[in-house]
């Protein structure tokens, strides 16, 4: 990386660093494209070139600004353009990359980040500060949780029962079998539903802090006939007294880094599981210390969800441990043990930047 640094030249730094601005502003274009209809549309008819007045009228938006958005679309080599005939269409290489919560549509989707988290820049200008609050609270960012659905769904959709589980002998077999499970941050839900539809015989449980989510996780759950699943509003690092020892398997996907003592979730996760139970814990594949992250395709993105939303929110308590998104897999194994978990293994996440602990009590 050095070596690199010391080839480039000023003018070479200051296009590289056009290019970085460049792509944010086509990326909040995108994120509007994905709220308003307007990808939804074109993946629609993609097979049928339209107007920007078609294309505005089916949306039921204004055309004038359908044809600037387009423009941000077309001089970008997203949706194509006839000079022609003035319509526009999603070429068919390009089409599953806008469906929304699915893995071909992922890293789009997740375009929505970027208005969510300029919500949080004032916020952190103030937080940064020596004498300015430690951190920030769910309320300061109430739209986060669709940023974390468009992260997180197309992975459940797609890769949690089809290629996860499967992946996992172990817990394959005690789902099949019909276990008691427990999922710890289970947000709007959407993972612990899936479990519950393929292990009939398992009961799933999914616990958060959010009571919004929890309700309409309860309502959903319900419209489906789901009679195996459950969602309980409670603090992880303080979950009901009556579960003690009940549940055969936790999984926790993408929550300790968010949380502020993630020490005391665990703590609660050790009573609340059988001393036969096995743990799951899926966090960022990053390395502890940040001169290994360098070569990371993934690492600047993640940082950068870490500082408008995964820090402030694991930091705004005076004994918070601060972990942030890239603590990194030597801190998780030295965590881990420290808490007296042993793990069994580590593997990829299929089709993320994610890793696999499979914990059991030491």
């Amino acid at each position: 990386m050095a070596d690199k640094q010391t080839k480039e030249t000023a003018e070479e730094f200051s296009s590289r660093i056009f290019g970085i601005v460049s792509g944010s502003f086509i990326g909040i274009s995108i994120a509007f494209g994905f709220k308003t209809g307007l990808f939804k549309v074109l993946v629609d008819n993609h097979d049928t070139p339209m107007t920007s007045q078609e294309i505005a009228d089916v949306a039921n938006l204004k055309e004038r600004y359908v044809r600037e958005w387009l423009g941000v679309m077309t001089t970008s080599s997203i949706v194509d353009l006839d000079p022609m005939t003035e319509r526009y269409h999603l070429p068919p290489h390009r089409v599953d990359s806008f469906r929304s919560e699915t893995m071909g549509g992922h890293a789009a989707s997740c375009c929505i980040a970027i208005p969510q988290f300029s919500q949080a820049f004032p916020i952190m200008v103030d937080v940064v500060k020596k004498d300015g609050p430690r951190g920030m609270t769910f309320s300061m960012m109430p739209n986060v949780q669709e940023f974390i659905n468009a992260f997180s769904s197309p992975w459940v959709n797609d890769c949690l029962i089809q290629k996860f589980i499967p992946s996992q002998p172990e817990i394959m077999s005690k789902l099949e079998t019909g276990i008691r499970m427990l999922e710890v941050g289970c947000g709007r839900g959407a993972a612990t539903r899936k479990l519950a539809e393929r292990f009939p015989n398992t009961h799933v449980v999914g616990l958060d802090i959010d009571q919004g989510a929890v309700d309409r996780s309860n309502e959903l759950a319900k419209s489906l006939a789901l009679n195996n699943v459950e969602f309980v509003c409670s603090d992880a690092a303080a979950m009901p007294k009556d579960w003690t020892s009940t549940f055969d398997y936790v999984f926790i996907y993408d929550v300790l880094h968010d949380t502020p003592r993630p020490d005391l979730i665990i703590d609660e996760v050790k009573r609340v599981m059988k001393t036969s139970g096995i743990v799951s814990v899926i966090e960022m594949n990053a390395e502890s210390k940040q001169s290994e992250n360098i070569e990371n395709p993934s690492a600047s993105l993640m940082y950068t969800c870490s500082l408008f939303y995964c820090l402030p929110m694991g930091y705004n308590a005076p004994d918070s441990m601060g972990l942030g998104t890239m603590w990194g897999k030597d801190r998780i194994r030295e965590f881990m043990k420290g808490k007296g978990l042993k793990i069994k293994s580590e593997t990829m996440v299929p089709m993320m930047p994610q890793i696999h602990f499979l914990l059991e009590l030491m």
